[in-house]
C-alpha cells in the first residue's frame, strides 16, 4: 500500500511538474511572439523620416552627410523651381517626401559673392546660367564636390522614377536643364 501510494505521489508530481513545464513553455513561446511581432511592427510601421531618407539615403550613399544631402537636393528643387510653373513645381515636391525641409536646408548665399554673383552682373546670358551658379555656390558651402551635382540628379531621377513616374521625371530635367 505505501508503494502504490508512493507511485501515485511519484505520478502526480510528475503530471503536476509536466503541466508547469508546459505553462512556462507556452509563457516562452507567448513572449516570443510578441517580440517578434513587436519588432516586424516597428520594422514595416510607416514613417515620414523613413519616407524621405529614401531618397536621402540614396543621396547619402554618394558620400554625402544627411545635411549634405538635404541642402544639396534643395538646391537642386530650388533651381527646378527657377524653370516650372507653380503648378509645375508643386507637382515636383508633392512626389519627394521631406521637400519643405530640403529646401530649407539651403545655405544662404550671398548675391554679390560666388559666381551666381559674378554671372547676376553678366547680363542675359549670366542670369541664364546663373542657376546653375547658385546649385554650384550652395554645394560650395555644403562641402559638396561639383562632380556629384551629375549623380544627385541621377539618383533623384531614378526615385522619381520609381515612386511618381515619367511625368514627375520631365518635371525635374526640364527644371535642371541649364545644370545638365
Amino acid at each position: 500500500m505505501k508503494r502504490i501510494t508512493a507511485l501515485s505521489l511519484f505520478f502526480s508530481a510528475m503530471a503536476l511538474s509536466s503541466s508547469a513545464n508546459a505553462v512556462d513553455l507556452g509563457s516562452l513561446a507567448s513572449d516570443t511572439l510578441k517580440q517578434v511581432s513587436s519588432a516586424t511592427t516597428q520594422a514595416t510601421a510607416p514613417n515620414t523620416q523613413a519616407q524621405s531618407s529614401d531618397l536621402l539615403g540614396d543621396l547619402m550613399a554618394l558620400g554625402l552627410n544627411q545635411n549634405q544631402a538635404e541642402g544639396g537636393m534643395g538646391a537642386l528643387l530650388k533651381m527646378a523651381q527657377g524653370g516650372l510653373s507653380g503648378s509645375e513645381f508643386s507637382s515636383l515636391t508633392d512626389a519627394i517626401p521631406g521637400a519643405e525641409q530640403m529646401l530649407s536646408a539651403v545655405p544662404a548665399l550671398n548675391s554679390n559673392s560666388g559666381m551666381s554673383g559674378l554671372l547676376s552682373k553678366a547680363g542675359g546670358l549670366g542670369s541664364s546660367l546663373q542657376g546653375s551658379a547658385m546649385v554650384y555656390d550652395a554645394f560650395e558651402k555644403l562641402g559638396i564636390s561639383r562632380e556629384l551635382a551629375a549623380p544627385m540628379v541621377d539618383v533623384a531621377k531614378n526615385y522619381l522614377q520609381s515612386t511618381a513616374g515619367d511625368d514627375t521625371v520631365g518635371l525635374l530635367m526640364k527644371g535642371l536643364g541649364s545644370l545638365l
